[in-house]
């Protein structure tokens, strides 16, 4: 089918130079436009000239053209062209002339616009904001008004989780986007970007999947994109802190090439770590973390072939501490509570790869691979304890867990798509896709536990090694047809599509454990469970276990399988202001799963048929005002944990088992988008909502014993869960000078969810409100921003009778930077944060306050050394607060504290033949220009 679709015909090359007339200098960056010679000037193609002011514009077919050259400061130039017989068109030598107002000799005062809002598009200028020396995109997108960046690294734009960070477009280290918030310079940015965007597959065949990503693109500025440009950075600190890192860009024409090295110990990791939700026994991303990694992204070729892609490794070595405080809801108000306490270390090492090839034989056909793989390796050990108490916190359980685990896993997979689009019928196009994933997981898990129930009288000790394997394929298939609905430049089109989901999930689960009971425990007082408890120790009870017999409770063998058939059919409506895309999608499935080591617990095949109905609707009343609006439904199958009907107790404390009988959960979505801005106020305005809407929910059913605190989960379907969430973001820049602007980010977020308390149904209800204004004032050299926030709660539950909570988190930020004019930059932040409502002991109030003092040498500032002081006051901690129908819980967790370190920065370039951008001395000496990376080398004023 992919050979049958590949169309063969004759084209063209258009090639030439662009030079200036008066000397003959090659003009690098001029815009090369190819247009129809017709009434209308159809636009065919665009390109720029290379650093040698060439251009290729390749694959023009037989017919008569105009060429349109333009360059800033130089009158445009177009000229005919002629293609027959599919000959190559060499134009050899074309010459701009100077404009007759020359640049050189005007002097234009601007100001740039901070937020630039268009369609699906929030655009920031990089050049609004200072930052300080050396810094780094993360610094940069901390800034930005509606991004957040959490302690971990995670980015969120407008409420949603940005997926990846692009650099020119391009894909940078895949779909991770902390490569490129903690590694690429921020002095490299031009504008950062955030696009709510299609998915890769309905972008390419131009067929709504109802896939959409939040992504940043961050577009290089001009100067830096032939040559190269790197940095490096070394320092050392109190408390033995340290932290080594390089990255070094080759750009040259449309290639570009990406090392990066990073090694600290001050949580300062460039990569996320791909343990997470993969390993059954991973410790979390909290604590204090040392981290190594070292990658290479690529991006070659033209416009027919591309190829790119990236390779990371990464080492993790993660020490986490943290206390929790649970109240488990009961019905009858009766609740009790559960404190507990751990130590974990993690050690991970990855590695992974990630690969792009496109080929665009002709404008009709387009064909793209993406192979992929990933080793993964970890090992943690953990030590527990917890205590369960009663209203009158009389303790009525204690418990005692060491465990450690090794785990490691291959991943492969790849995805293959072409794309049709028929030259004798514009408008008729077909697809095909074709993605594969495999996942083989192994983990071997050792575990010791104690468990004293006071108010039973009794003790038991449990040791136990599990051996766990998990192994995945699955194949996803999708052919697509669209059709014109009469002359394709009316915009009707009909689509039609068929795809095909195979699934084989596999798990083989084998325990040994020696199990203990010790009755009637000796003086049973209080005062004997204090002094007794503690007296037992916790040495290391790994050593030296016994014979353990086979456990066939816990042991199991299961095979799965899941066939989906997917029947699509859609129209879609294209005018100048407007873009419908409406249809149904039919899911017919079938699922099922064999027991092999207890064929009474197989699960019989069950056939279920979903309708998942979507729509997407786009109006632009202009280039800067848009609506955009989608809705779809999709069903999901539940997990294989949640499903499997076998008991898991081998933490007797938290006992799971699955329910067979689980129905596939169908949920709603709905998303509207709207964005203005104002040219003439530098004014932006944007606002979205979102809608969502679950039925057959899954969710957990957990029966709380009151007397030892052990909890027993499995799962039902629910009706009733929904969650909304509205965000607006408001900037302008005022004053007669535009130095000061002003931002508002307004959001609000309810989520019901429901879950059981004691086998009855409990609804929680969660709203949350936020509020965050920021004004700042940025003249030439200097930059003052304060950015106070208020954040509101409100929790309630149907059944307990617990009374409703309140929370209100509240403070703010002030951030300043000051470039003095002989290379001295003093950069501060001050954070002020407190919280009300949480549990005794666990409320916020802390000042965070981080400060630096840099010095630029070198004749071409091109080196800085700086001191940089961490969490002065030494308040910073970590609280976070979870709430569902069961229970509320609230947790602290280790964080980094306060240090000093110094380091030492060299930023390298070379351009244009190794010439860096000429620095202008005597504009230096004036005062640094305001924006990332402060003042350095820099193109002259003209």
């Amino acid at each position: 089918m992919l050979l049958a679709g590949v169309v063969t015909t004759a084209a063209a090359v258009i090639k030439g130079v662009v030079t200036d007339r008066s000397s003959g200098d090659p003009l690098m960056q001029a815009t090369v436009r190819l247009l129809r010679n017709r009434a209308d000037s159809a636009f065919v193609d665009v390109t720029t000239c290379n650093l040698d002011g060439r251009f290729t514009l390749p694959g023009v077919k037989n017919g008569k053209y105009l060429l349109s050259v333009t360059y800033v400061g130089y009158n445009p130039l177009t000229l005919p062209v002629n293609i027959t017989g599919g000959a190559n068109v060499d134009l050899d030598t074309l010459r701009l002339q100077e404009s007759s107002i020359l640049l050189r000799e005007a002097t234009i005062v601007g100001v740039a616009t901070p937020i630039t809002a268009k369609e699906d598009t929030l655009e920031y200028n990089a050049s609004s904001y200072t930052t300080p020396p050396n810094a780094v995109v993360e610094d940069l997108l901390k800034r930005l008004p509606g991004v957040e960046v959490d302690s971990e690294g995670k980015i969120t734009a407008q409420g949603q989780t940005v997926k990846k960070i692009l650099i020119d477009g391009e894909e940078f280290f895949s779909d991770d986007p902390k490569v490129a918030s903690k590694n690429i310079p921020v002095a490299m940015v031009k504008n950062a970007q955030v696009i709510n965007r299609k998915s890769d597959l309905a972008r390419m065949t131009g067929v709504d999947d109802g896939e959409d990503e939040m992504v940043i693109n961050l577009t290089v500025k001009p100067d830096m994109k032939n040559g190269v440009t790197g940095q490096a950075e070394g320092g050392y600190g109190s408390n033995s802190t340290y932290k080594g890192s390089f990255i070094v860009n080759q750009f040259k024409s449309s290639n570009t090439f990406t090392f990066l090295g990073n090694i600290n110990n001050i949580n300062d990791a460039g990569f996320t770590d791909s343990n997470s939700g993969r390993f059954m026994r991973f410790g979390g991303d909290n604590g204090i973390n040392t981290t190594r990694s070292l990658g290479f992204n690529f991006n070659v070729g033209n416009k027919q072939f591309r190829a790119g892609g990236n390779i990371l490794y990464s080492n993790n070595d993660r020490e986490n501490a943290s206390e929790t405080h649970r109240t488990n809801l009961f019905a009858n108000g009766r609740n009790t509570t559960t404190t507990s306490s751990s130590n974990s270390t993690d050690k991970g090492n990855n590695l992974r790869g990630d690969f792009r090839l496109k080929w665009d034989p002709d404008s009709f056909n387009t064909l793209e691979f993406r192979p992929n793989f990933s080793l993964n390796f970890n090992r943690s050990n953990s030590a527990s304890s917890s205590a369960n108490y009663d209203n009158a916190l009389l303790a009525m359980a204690q418990s005692r867990n060491l465990s450690q685990s090794d785990g490691r896993s291959l991943e492969l997979g790849g995805r293959l798509i072409y794309n049709h689009n028929f030259e004798q019928h514009r408008g008729r196009s077909f697809s095909l896709s074709t993605d594969y994933r495999l996942s083989n997981v192994r983990e071997d898990i050792t575990s010791w536990s104690r468990n004293a129930f006071w108010n039973l009288d009794s003790i038991y000790e449990n040791y136990q090694i599990t051996n766990n394997h998990r192994w995945t394929n699955s194949v996803y298939s999708r052919l697509t047809w669209t059709e014109p609905i009469g002359p394709a430049s009316r915009g009707n089109f009909l689509e039609v599509s068929y795809g095909l989901n195979l699934r084989w999930n596999n798990a083989d689960k084998t325990v040994n454990h020696d199990f203990l009971r010790l009755d009637s425990l000796p003086d049973y007082t209080l005062g004997w469970r204090a002094a007794n408890w503690n007296q037992w120790g916790f040495d290391d009870r790994l050593q030296g276990l016994g014979d353990l017999a086979y456990d066939p409770i816990n042991s199991n063998s299961f095979r799965n399988s899941f066939v989906e058939n997917q029947f699509r059919i859609g129209y879609r409506k294209v005018s100048a202001k407007a873009n419908l895309n409406v249809g149904v999608s039919v899911n017919p499935s079938t699922s099922s799963s064999t027991n092999l080591s207890n064929p009474a617990k197989t699960i019989a095949p069950r056939h279920v048929l979903n309708y998942a109905p979507f729509l997407r609707f786009r109006y632009k009343w202009n280039a800067q005002t848009s609506l955009n609006a989608f809705y779809n439904g999709r069903s999901s199958q539940p997990s294989l944990d949640q499903l499997q009907p076998v008991e898991d107790s081998s933490d007797p404390m938290n006992i799971i088992q699955g329910n067979p009988n689980l129905n596939p959960t169908f949920t709603h979505r709905l998303h509207a988008h709207f964005q203005n801005f104002n040219q003439e106020k530098q004014q932006s305005i944007m606002a979205m909502m979102m809608l969502s809407f679950a039925q057959n929910a899954v969710a957990t059913n957990v029966t709380t014993n009151r007397a030892t605190g052990g909890r027993y989960t499995t799962y039902e379907n629910v009706n009733g869960n929904w969650n909304l969430h509205a965000f607006t973001l408001y900037s302008r820049p005022f004053g007669s000078s535009k130095t000061w602007t002003i931002n508002n980010a307004l959001g609000g977020n309810f989520a019901q969810t429901t879950g059981f308390i004691a086998g009855e149904k409990n609804t929680a209800g969660r709203l949350n409100l936020n509020e965050s204004v920021g004004i700042a004032y940025r003249p030439a050299n200097l930059e003052l921003e304060l950015r106070p926030f208020y954040n509101f709660a409100h929790n309630t539950n149907t059944l307990s009778t617990q009374a409703a909570s309140n929370i209100h988190s509240f403070g703010g930020r002030f951030n300043s930077t000051y470039y003095t004019p002989f290379g001295v930059v003093l950069s501060s932040d001050l954070n002020y944060a407190a919280n009300r409502g949480y549990t005794a002991g666990y409320d916020l109030n802390t000042w965070t306050w981080n400060a630096s003092i840099s010095y630029m040498f070198l004749r071409d500032k091109s080196a800085t050394i700086a001191i940089k002081a961490n969490d002065i006051l030494n308040q910073r901690t970590s609280i976070m607060r979870t709430e569902t129908a069961q229970a509320i819980t609230d947790t602290k967790s280790l964080v980094l504290g306060r240090y000093v370190m110094a380091t030492l920065t060299w930023k390298f370039s070379s351009f244009g033949g190794g010439k860096a951008p000429t620095v202008d001395t005597e504009f230096m000496r004036q005062g640094p220009p305001r924006g990332p990376g402060g003042p350095g080398p820099g193109p002259r004023p003209m």
